[in-house]
């Protein structure tokens, strides 16, 4: 075989982990995650949350980039790669396919999300976005988000901005471009940081996010702690496979992976602590959806600086995400076309943008087209992360702890070179065969509305 162009391998792990990190980290840590640590027993919520990310993050992860790692390819050809001998091929393939899907519809929604978060940043610095009450800050978001023509020149920026970090490939824009992003992300948290700690009651909102109350957690905070793991991680948008996809074929997958997760960890508390610090009186307004963002820190800072710099972060974070979202959809096109990487990201980027068009349509013009009182961007977002995402986080479970064949995987860890050797994989293998397989079931099931379902069982 050929020598893979340096061009097409991450220049360095470190830039990989950054990156990668970059790319999974989502808005939920800055909209979710206060709010279900404030509700459920705060650092002991924490402490759930963090065993859950260890129990789903580094076997799923690992074992993703142990797939993924040296291949080059779509996630359609890395499942293709793996399952030429597997029962039912073509069905593993066809659900790296979805995976992409998954992740081209959540992409479609972050462009609408970001475009709004860019129009409230500038609105928060020409001092617009003044001291206002709840019903007054939902209001105008509202009136703000069925305003389509507004809506749509700042998702377009948007969508550039992702097409262009995409479309001169890995070394020339992507790593670079990343890099920047990660740099200015770090300076923004640790002002807003710095900030935070000077807040007269930056240490009762520390104590009641951190000191453990193990008798305010339930087992529905239990299911929140590995539903809000699974989506910190991206684990089913298949971005970790596709950046994966341009690691070395002897890359150390646990290492890197373990990284990642500290990383993702770090920025999700981090995140937390500062809404529940400036949004800390208006944080039951964050339960109600991503919306509350736009509506709780209007109404908890009234124009002060940090709720410029707040969206400024969020703009940036989405940004990241949409640049490994982006990923998958251009390496599908690219691989299944036979196109350059350019025309790739062009058709990407017109096809999310369709996509976009019509979630933001759905706040004007087709705000009339519901099923069961759910908007059409609510159902694409509940499609790809209550449905879509889930279910191809449990196949690749499937795919990496019972299809494929036992010594073919340790083949594969043995460029791991760990002290632990054999112990090492039986223990990795193992997870992935039980308490990360039940732990997303569980996740599929309460992403589906199992408990609610559950519930009404019960009392009928």
């Amino acid at each position: 075989m050929a020598p893979v162009s340096s061009r097409w391998q991450w220049s360095s792990s470190t830039r990989f982990v950054l990156v990668c990190t970059a790319s999974v980290i989502g808005l939920s840590s800055f909209w979710r995650l206060p709010f279900l640590v404030s509700s459920h027993g705060g650092g002991a919520f924490v402490l759930i949350y963090v065993l859950a990310v260890l129990t789903l993050g580094l076997p799923l992860l690992s074992g993703q980039l142990l797939l993924a790692r040296g291949t080059r390819t779509d996630i359609p050809g890395v499942m293709a790669r793996w399952t030429r001998e597997a029962p039912h091929a073509r069905v593993w393939v066809w659900f790296g396919t979805l995976a992409v899907a998954g992740a081209t519809l959540l992409l479609a929604c972050y462009s609408v999300i970001a475009g709004w978060s860019m129009a409230y940043g500038l609105r928060s610095v020409a001092g617009l976005l003044g001291q206002v009450d709840a019903d007054t800050a939902r209001t105008q978001f509202y009136a703000f988000a069925r305003n389509t023509e507004t809506g749509f020149g700042w998702q377009l920026i948007f969508i550039g901005l992702v097409v262009a970090t995409g479309a001169s490939g890995l070394r020339r824009s992507i790593e670079p471009v990343m890099r920047t992003l990660v740099l200015v992300i770090l300076c923004g948290f640790v002002v807003l940081l710095v900030a935070a700690l000077a807040q007269p009651d930056a240490g009762v909102v520390a104590r009641t996010l951190f000191v453990p109350d193990f008798r305010a957690v339930t087992w529905r905070g239990v299911l929140e702690a590995l539903y809000q793991a699974f989506f910190t991680l991206s684990l089913g948008t298949g971005v970790i496979v596709a950046l994966g996809s341009y690691l070395p074929a002897r890359a150390p997958v646990v290492r890197l992976a373990s990284a990642v997760l500290a990383l993702d960890v770090a920025a999700a508390l981090a995140a937390a602590f500062l809404l529940a610090v400036f949004a800390h009186d208006t944080q039951t307004l964050l339960a109600g959806g991503l919306e509350g963002l736009f509506v709780a820190l209007p109404v908890a800072l009234g124009g002060r600086w940090p709720q410029t710099l707040i969206y400024l972060l969020i703009v940036l974070v989405t940004l990241t995400a949409a640049v490994g979202l982006f990923e998958p959809v251009v390496r599908l096109l690219q691989c299944r076309l036979r196109i350059s990487r350019l025309r790739a990201s062009l058709y990407a980027g017109v096809g999310v943008w369709i996509a976009g068009l019509l979630g933001l349509l759905s706040f004007g013009a087709l705000s009339g087209i519901s099923w069961h009182d759910i908007a059409l961007f609510d159902a694409m977002l509940g499609l790809a992360t209550n449905v879509i995402l889930p279910a191809i986080g449990l196949v690749f479970c499937l795919l990496l702890g019972r299809v494929l064949s036992l010594p073919r995987m340790e083949r594969a860890w043995q460029p791991q070179a760990t002290p632990v050797g054999h112990l090492g994989f039986v223990l990795w293998h193992g997870s992935l065969q039980y308490p990360t397989r039940v732990a997303l079931a569980l996740v599929l099931f309460y992403s589906l509305g199992g408990v609610a379902f559950v519930q009404w069982l019960w009392n009928f």
